[in-house]
Protein backbone atom coordinates (compact mmCIF):
# COMPACT_ATOMS: atom_id res chain seq x y z
CA UNK A 1 0.00 0.00 0.00
CA UNK A 2 3.08 2.57 0.85
CA UNK A 3 4.67 1.94 -2.71
CA UNK A 4 1.40 2.22 -4.00
CA UNK A 5 1.09 5.27 -2.67
CA UNK A 6 4.06 6.66 -3.44
CA UNK A 7 3.39 5.70 -7.39
CA UNK A 8 5.39 4.47 -10.20
CA UNK A 9 8.54 7.03 -10.02
CA UNK A 10 11.92 5.65 -9.01
CA UNK A 11 12.55 6.46 -5.41
CA UNK A 12 14.06 5.04 -2.52
CA UNK A 13 12.24 3.11 0.66
CA UNK A 14 13.64 3.19 3.53
CA UNK A 15 13.07 0.30 6.64
CA UNK A 16 13.74 0.65 9.96
CA UNK A 17 13.44 -1.42 12.66
CA UNK A 18 13.91 -0.02 16.27
CA UNK A 19 15.63 -1.37 19.01
CA UNK A 20 11.54 -1.84 20.70
CA UNK A 21 11.41 -3.79 16.97
CA UNK A 22 8.92 -1.48 15.52
CA UNK A 23 9.53 -1.58 11.79
CA UNK A 24 8.78 1.84 9.95
CA UNK A 25 8.80 2.44 6.52
CA UNK A 26 9.31 5.59 4.48
CA UNK A 27 9.33 6.42 0.69
CA UNK A 28 10.82 9.54 -0.69
CA UNK A 29 11.98 10.50 -3.90
CA UNK A 30 15.52 9.66 -5.05
CA UNK A 31 18.02 13.20 -4.90
CA UNK A 32 19.00 14.65 -7.82
CA UNK A 33 22.57 14.08 -8.73
CA UNK A 34 24.70 15.42 -11.03
CA UNK A 35 26.98 13.93 -13.62
CA UNK A 36 30.32 14.38 -11.31
CA UNK A 37 31.25 15.46 -7.39
CA UNK A 38 33.94 16.86 -6.19
CA UNK A 39 35.33 15.31 -2.70
CA UNK A 40 37.57 17.03 0.26
CA UNK A 41 39.52 14.60 2.47
CA UNK A 42 38.22 14.58 6.34
CA UNK A 43 40.10 12.65 8.96
CA UNK A 44 37.92 10.45 10.96
CA UNK A 45 38.49 8.61 13.94
CA UNK A 46 35.70 5.63 13.99
CA UNK A 47 35.02 3.93 16.95
CA UNK A 48 35.64 0.14 16.74
CA UNK A 49 31.70 -0.21 18.25
CA UNK A 50 30.67 1.07 15.05
CA UNK A 51 32.54 -0.20 12.79
CA UNK A 52 30.91 -1.48 9.38
CA UNK A 53 27.58 -0.60 11.39
CA UNK A 54 24.38 0.87 9.58
CA UNK A 55 22.73 2.59 11.99
CA UNK A 56 20.52 5.36 11.73
CA UNK A 57 22.78 8.25 13.36
CA UNK A 58 24.30 9.78 10.53
CA UNK A 59 25.25 12.41 12.49
CA UNK A 60 29.33 12.33 11.76
CA UNK A 61 28.72 11.09 8.47
CA UNK A 62 26.66 14.78 7.61
CA UNK A 63 28.90 16.66 9.58
CA UNK A 64 31.72 15.46 7.51
CA UNK A 65 29.63 16.05 4.34
CA UNK A 66 28.90 20.11 6.02
CA UNK A 67 32.95 20.13 6.58
CA UNK A 68 33.56 18.98 2.79
CA UNK A 69 31.16 21.71 1.28
CA UNK A 70 33.03 24.80 3.56
CA UNK A 71 36.10 23.55 1.43
CA UNK A 72 33.83 24.01 -0.99
CA UNK A 73 33.02 20.10 -2.26
CA UNK A 74 29.85 18.43 -2.81
CA UNK A 75 30.72 15.55 -0.84
CA UNK A 76 33.49 14.06 2.33
CA UNK A 77 35.73 11.29 1.51
CA UNK A 78 36.57 9.80 4.87
CA UNK A 79 40.34 9.04 5.84
CA UNK A 80 42.20 7.95 9.25
CA UNK A 81 44.38 9.76 11.17
CA UNK A 82 46.98 7.56 9.73
CA UNK A 83 45.69 9.03 6.39
CA UNK A 84 44.26 5.31 5.22
CA UNK A 85 41.15 5.81 2.45
CA UNK A 86 38.18 4.94 4.03
CA UNK A 87 35.11 5.82 1.95
CA UNK A 88 32.72 8.96 1.04
CA UNK A 89 29.73 9.13 4.34
CA UNK A 90 26.91 7.36 2.31
CA UNK A 91 28.48 5.63 -0.36
CA UNK A 92 31.89 3.72 -1.59
CA UNK A 93 34.72 5.13 -3.43
CA UNK A 94 36.40 3.51 -6.08
CA UNK A 95 39.47 4.97 -8.01
CA UNK A 96 42.51 4.17 -10.64
CA UNK A 97 45.08 3.78 -8.94
CA UNK A 98 48.69 5.38 -10.64
CA UNK A 99 49.62 1.92 -11.63
CA UNK A 100 46.26 1.16 -13.79
CA UNK A 101 44.33 -0.85 -10.87
CA UNK A 102 41.15 0.34 -10.11
CA UNK A 103 41.05 0.30 -6.43
CA UNK A 104 38.80 0.29 -3.09
CA UNK A 105 38.94 0.13 0.76
CA UNK A 106 39.16 -3.16 1.59
CA UNK A 107 36.29 -3.91 4.43
CA UNK A 108 38.78 -4.87 6.98
CA UNK A 109 39.29 -0.90 7.11
CA UNK A 110 36.05 -0.35 8.69
CA UNK A 111 34.42 0.40 5.44
CA UNK A 112 30.26 -0.76 5.61
CA UNK A 113 29.90 -4.13 3.48
CA UNK A 114 27.43 -2.07 1.14
CA UNK A 115 25.56 -4.46 -1.67
CA UNK A 116 26.20 -1.64 -3.82
CA UNK A 117 29.95 -2.28 -3.30
CA UNK A 118 29.59 -5.79 -2.84
CA UNK A 119 28.35 -5.79 -6.38
CA UNK A 120 30.85 -3.56 -7.99
CA UNK A 121 33.47 -5.41 -6.83
CA UNK A 122 32.08 -8.64 -8.09
CA UNK A 123 31.20 -7.33 -11.56
CA UNK A 124 34.56 -5.48 -11.83
CA UNK A 125 38.45 -6.33 -11.87
CA UNK A 126 38.85 -4.82 -8.54
CA UNK A 127 42.36 -4.37 -6.26
CA UNK A 128 40.64 -4.17 -2.75
CA UNK A 129 43.12 -3.12 0.37
CA UNK A 130 44.65 -0.36 2.42
CA UNK A 131 45.50 2.45 0.82
CA UNK A 132 47.09 6.25 1.70
CA UNK A 133 45.28 9.34 0.67
CA UNK A 134 48.30 10.03 -1.65
CA UNK A 135 46.91 6.93 -3.63
CA UNK A 136 43.55 8.63 -4.31
CA UNK A 137 45.12 11.36 -4.69
CA UNK A 138 47.51 10.22 -7.93
CA UNK A 139 44.07 8.81 -9.25
CA UNK A 140 43.51 8.93 -12.80
CA UNK A 141 39.81 8.52 -12.63
CA UNK A 142 37.57 8.04 -9.41
CA UNK A 143 34.05 7.58 -8.82
CA UNK A 144 31.00 6.57 -5.97
CA UNK A 145 28.69 4.19 -6.10
CA UNK A 146 25.46 3.56 -3.62
CA UNK A 147 21.85 1.98 -4.30
CA UNK A 148 20.26 5.98 -4.56
CA UNK A 149 23.52 7.74 -6.13
CA UNK A 150 24.36 4.30 -8.78
CA UNK A 151 27.82 5.30 -10.18
CA UNK A 152 28.85 8.80 -10.14
CA UNK A 153 32.44 10.35 -11.63
CA UNK A 154 34.68 12.15 -9.33
CA UNK A 155 35.83 15.16 -10.85
CA UNK A 156 38.38 16.17 -8.21
CA UNK A 157 39.50 15.71 -4.75
CA UNK A 158 40.56 17.86 -2.86
CA UNK A 159 40.65 20.77 -5.60
CA UNK A 160 42.70 18.78 -7.92
CA UNK A 161 41.01 17.97 -11.26
CA UNK A 162 40.78 14.23 -12.29
CA UNK A 163 42.21 13.91 -15.75
CA UNK A 164 38.63 12.11 -16.54
CA UNK A 165 35.44 12.49 -15.30
CA UNK A 166 33.93 10.43 -16.51
CA UNK A 167 36.41 7.88 -17.37
CA UNK A 168 36.65 4.48 -18.96
CA UNK A 169 36.52 2.87 -15.99
CA UNK A 170 33.53 4.67 -14.81
CA UNK A 171 31.62 4.01 -18.00
CA UNK A 172 32.36 0.64 -17.53
CA UNK A 173 30.86 0.69 -13.55
CA UNK A 174 27.79 2.62 -14.92
CA UNK A 175 27.43 -0.32 -17.81
CA UNK A 176 28.26 -3.02 -15.10
CA UNK A 177 25.59 -1.62 -12.12
CA UNK A 178 22.81 -0.90 -15.03
CA UNK A 179 23.26 -4.65 -15.97
CA UNK A 180 23.34 -5.95 -12.32
CA UNK A 181 19.91 -3.74 -11.49
CA UNK A 182 18.09 -5.82 -14.66
CA UNK A 183 19.60 -8.80 -13.64
CA UNK A 184 18.59 -8.62 -9.89
CA UNK A 185 15.38 -6.54 -10.89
Amino acid sequence: MLLTEFGRDDGQLRIMITRGGRRIAVTEPLPERAETISLATITYAPSVILTGVKSLSYAANMQATRIAESQGADEAVLVQPDSTVLEPPTSSVFWVSPQGGLRTPALGAGVLESITRDRMVKALSVEEGSWPIADLRAAGEAFLASTTREIQAVAAIDGAELAEAPGPRTREAQEAFAATLEQEL
